[in-house]
């Protein structure tokens, strides 16, 4: 099935895609070199730096609450505002906005992101992994203009649903590759949401809990596998009907 998939869509429907890494660092570190090393890097000079309202949060607090223990505490920007990376002491997202550079681009920063953190901490234990990509689906670009245009099917007492929906269900459980997909239809999304948009889809892929990773190659391993998991996902929600009228390949 991953052979016959889109490479990409003559109009891409991707709002947002992202990928968070979680890590267990030594005991000894101390967060605010780990977060200055994160910072002082030559792709990010540019970037506007923030800090996030965690970061006034003491560190045994912060590691004491599982609420708080993997919330960024600062937030470095691009001048664009199209990338994004969120840092705090058990954790790293790198996020891309607005247009899609696409796989080979993305995929290439994900790993730079993976080299980066184990040049900071090269003992880096990573717990946990999520790659995610929100999808706008569009009347005018898509021809998608409710729940029936997707390959969805849902009844209650016979009566199919096809105007308003609010989906969330998971796959691959128990496994290091599960997946959450959001299916909603606009009235009931939320976000900044472009023009003539109708449908949402929201697939993220992450690891079990029983996953682990040592090494930098393990995580880009990962990260590689979850990418054509989240493809397939979202193009079994498209249909064969509309990916095939919407590829581009």
């Amino acid at each position: 099935m991953t052979n016959s998939l889109p490479k990409k869509l003559k109009d891409d429907a991707i709002l947002e895609a992202l990928l968070e890494i979680r890590f267990e660092p030594a005991p000894s570190l101390v967060f605010e070199i780990i977060l200055g090393r994160f910072a002082d890097s030559d792709a990010w000079r540019e970037f506007k730096q923030a800090r996030l309202p965690t970061a006034d949060i003491p560190a045994p607090i912060r590691r004491a609450d599982p609420n708080l223990r993997y919330q960024p505490s600062i937030e470095l920007v691009s001048p664009d505002g199209a990338i994004s990376v969120r840092v705090g002491p058990q954790v790293v997202i790198y996020s891309r906005r607005g247009s899609y550079p696409g796989w080979d681009v993305f995929g290439s920063e994900l790993e730079k992101i993976a080299d980066h953190l184990y040049r900071v901490i090269p003992t880096a234990h990573v717990s946990r992994i999520g790659l995610r990509y929100i999808n706008a689906l569009r009347s005018d670009l898509h021809g998608i203009n409710d729940v029936g245009d997707l390959d969805i099917s849902i009844s209650v007492a016979g009566e199919k649903l096809s105007k308003s929906l609010n989906l969330n269900f998971k796959s691959n459980v128990g496994t290091n590759l599960e997946t959450m997909s959001r299916i909603a239809s606009i009235d009931l999304a939320e976000g900044s949401i472009p023009e003539n948009a109708t449908m949402i889809i929201d697939i993220d892929v992450y690891t079990g809990q029983s996953f682990a990773a040592k090494t930098v190659d393990d995580v880009k391993a990962w990260v590689r596998k979850a990418h054509e998991t989240e493809k397939q996902s979202f193009f079994k929600v498209l249909g064969k009907e509309a990916t095939e009228r919407l590829r581009e390949d």
